[in-house]
């Protein structure tokens, strides 16, 4: 997650619509996907006077909750984080359901056979339906994470962050239309527009 934002924050911000020009600091819970649901206060209520604005993005898949659905959960960390002091467009939370592998299917499969140098002859969409981690008539996995993985099993890949970094760097971003991407990309839009 953090080197994906990173990438995204650090060399796509003309492809995000967003400007440049601002200092971005990505820092990571080190109880990572509940941490940001249950504790992100203890890292962000200290540098409130420090930074104009915040973002929290985690998986929903891991972060433990199961009473709402993604969007319900960022209502209620936003509204929480506005009674704690917070100002209304100070903050945003991201819950990328199910979890961030799923913006890497945003695009054309062609970036993720060239990021992980698919060798097989056959294409990576028509493998991935093969092996059932994709419908015929779906464009994304219903489970992301397990297909990546299945992808960097077939092609002996570590999973790393500089891969997840490289398909940062070359996935397609008009195209994809996952809602917490959407949320991702709207609120950087309205923090930092364009020139």
């Amino acid at each position: 997650m953090q080197r994906t934002v990173d990438t995204l924050l650090g060399y796509r911000r003309q492809s995000l619509g967003i400007r440049a020009g601002f200092v971005v600091d990505v820092l990571t819970h080190p109880n990572q996907d509940p941490g940001c649901r249950s504790d992100a206060g203890s890292i962000l209520d200290p540098r409130r006077g420090s930074y104009e604005k915040a973002m929290v993005i985690f998986d929903f898949d891991g972060c433990g909750e199961r009473r709402l659905s993604a969007s319900e959960l960022e209502t209620r960390l936003e509204s929480e984080f506005e009674n704690r002091g917070w100002e209304r467009d100070r903050i945003a939370f991201i819950s990328v359901d199910p979890e961030l592998e799923v913006w890497l299917f945003g695009g054309s499969f062609q970036h993720i056979e060239r990021s992980t140098g698919w060798s097989r002859s056959e294409g990576l969409r028509d493998w991935l339906v093969e092996r059932g981690h994709l419908l015929p008539e779906s464009a994304k996995p219903p489970d992301p994470k397990s297909a990546i993985e299945s992808v960097l099993y077939q092609q002996r890949l570590p999973r790393s962050a500089r891969l997840y970094g490289d398909l940062a760097r070359n996935v397609s971003l008009a195209r994809c239309q996952d809602r917490a991407f959407q949320k991702f990309r709207a609120t950087l839009q309205r923090w930092f527009p364009a020139e």
